[in-house]
């Protein structure tokens, strides 16, 4: 996925369900500080996470619904939308939204989670492919390893949780 693409989400989502603003989670945040990145790990997602405002479940299944996985806009498309809450970043900082970073689409915009939380996020989920995009941010000098360390604090888990995402980012960097 590209920042043009991106763009066309955040665009179908404001005018189809009328909502100025949502936010942005998952790896297609990561367009709102590199538009066009290498192909490979930050370019391999075909979804666009998306939080309503207020967290709304039931806009968050409509968008899912209409614009999502196997809607008439994929097919044509290639891409979607996936209507989330703010419980889906699991091992983000408590304070990610005030770090969000804004892609305008006209009228819209699309509150994108910065690097260093959506990092951490994925550090924490720790699949192969979270790994992966991690690791590429970390090359591409998107996130010091210090500024995540220092934003682990503000994640809602358990010691042993974040000691294992603290070694991780350590590890992305060797």
């Amino acid at each position: 996925m590209y920042r043009l693409q991106l763009q066309h989400v955040i665009l179908e989502i404001g005018r189809r369900f009328g909502l100025k603003e949502v936010f942005i989670i998952g790896s297609a945040a990561i367009l709102a500080v590199l538009p066009n990145p290498p192909e490979g790990e930050l370019t391999a997602t075909r979804d666009v996470d998306v939080i309503p405002p207020g967290d709304d479940e039931r806009m968050a299944d409509q968008i899912s619904f209409v614009i999502g996985e196997a809607s008439d806009f994929d097919v044509e498309y290639g891409y979607y939308a996936q209507g989330v809450t703010s419980r889906t970043p699991t091992y983000a900082p408590r304070d990610w939204k005030s770090r969000a970073i804004p892609v305008h689409v006209e009228e819209f915009i699309g509150w994108c989670m910065s690097p260093e939380d959506l990092v951490l996020s994925k550090l924490g989920a720790a699949r192969e492919k979270d790994i992966a995009f991690a690791r590429t941010t970390a090359k591409l000098g998107l996130v010091r390893r210090e500024g995540l360390i220092h934003l682990l604090q503000f994640i809602d888990c358990s010691e042993n949780d974040r000691k294992r995402i603290a070694a991780r980012a350590s590890a992305i960097f060797s």
